[in-house]
């Protein structure tokens, strides 16, 4: 397995892993397209687990800047395929992502799991992170 920035190829595998890892079922235009603004964004990294030629999952940081603590990275997802959790993988994708976010100067890394998530929240205290607060999270489309 090695662990190397995402591809605009990758969209039908990472389209796979949102619906059966998170519940997320978005097109695959949409992933795509999603996909190629996220490639090009500054400040932003989406690494992927890769087992020759296979997506075992993948993981999303973005800069988390404000005005009452040291910059931080903000974990948007870490997803990992069904068949290939408890392997090792999200410990691996997360390691990378911590790496990224300590070489470009960030104090931390956060990030916000829904309260169901109880596997993702036991892996996350397992791997060093604490509840900071809870919180709602609001959205407004249009």
């Amino acid at each position: 397995m090695q662990i190397r920035d995402v591809l605009a190829d990758d969209a039908p595998a990472i389209r796979q892993i949102n619906r059966e890892a998170l519940d997320y079922d978005f097109p695959l235009e949409d992933t795509a397209a999603q996909l190629a603004r996220i490639i090009k964004a500054p400040n932003v990294v989406l690494f992927v687990a890769d087992d020759g030629g296979d997506v075992l999952g993948y993981i999303q940081l973005s800069d988390y800047e404000n005005t009452y603590h040291r910059p931080l990275k903000n974990l948007i997802t870490l997803a990992i395929s069904p068949r290939h959790q408890r392997r090792g993988v999200g410990r691996a994708l997360l390691a990378a992502g911590e790496e990224w976010a300590r070489a470009d100067g960030a104090a931390g890394v956060r990030l916000v799991t829904g309260a169901n998530r109880v596997h993702a929240r036991e892996f996350y205290a397992a791997n060093g992170y604490a509840v900071r607060k809870e919180q709602t999270n609001l959205i407004k489309w249009w």
